[in-house]
């Protein structure tokens, strides 16, 4: 059974979005270490690329200059770019890893480390002096998922507080909250 040609722009544009958003997902697992997950998402990814590049150039070499074959080319860029969106937005829900917390704040020293704790956040205090005066610094390692309930928490109490937010590859020791 032939696949109408509309139809196979559709296919194209899935796949493509899929083996990119597979990649997007691999290019995670690979910095965060996860080999064997990096590994079958790139099995995967590959084996899409495959499929999805023969009907494309199945239909390039059939009749290179027509609307097919633009349709087909259309949809292979646009899945690629719908991938890396997909990817990104299902990184972003898987919440993977453990991100340091950085604030600093110049007023309600006491309130914000204090409010940190009762909720259960890791904190370390350091002293810091900024060129308007004294400031409380915290330090804070999470998990990824806690980061929003955080980052509120922080900014009820001061909002003018200044948060900076980094990735943290590898978390040894301490004591890291695990409830969300």
């Amino acid at each position: 059974m032939e696949l109408g040609w509309i139809a196979v722009a559709a296919l194209v544009f899935l796949a493509r979005m899929l083996q990119n958003g597979i990649g997007t997902i691999r290019d995670i697992w690979v910095i965060r270490g996860e080999r064997g997950k990096a590994a079958v998402c790139s099995f995967t990814e590959t084996l899409l690329w495959m499929i999805v590049f023969c009907w494309v150039l199945r239909d390039f070499f059939d009749s290179p200059l027509s609307f097919r074959t633009l349709l087909n080319f259309l949809a292979f860029a646009s899945g690629y770019a719908a991938g890396t969106y997909v990817g990104v937005s299902i990184e972003e829900r898987m919440a993977v890893g453990h991100v340091t917390v950085q604030i600093i704040s110049a007023r309600r020293e006491r309130e914000v480390g204090r409010m940190l704790r009762e909720r259960g956040f890791p904190l370390t205090t350091l002293r810091g002096r900024g060129r308007y005066g004294p400031r409380t610094i915290y330090q804070s390692v999470i998990p990824r998922r806690t980061l929003s309930a955080f980052l509120a928490s922080v900014e009820r109490e001061d909002p003018e507080a200044f948060i900076t937010i980094m990735d943290a590859k590898s978390v040894r020791g301490g004591r890291i909250r695990t409830r969300s």
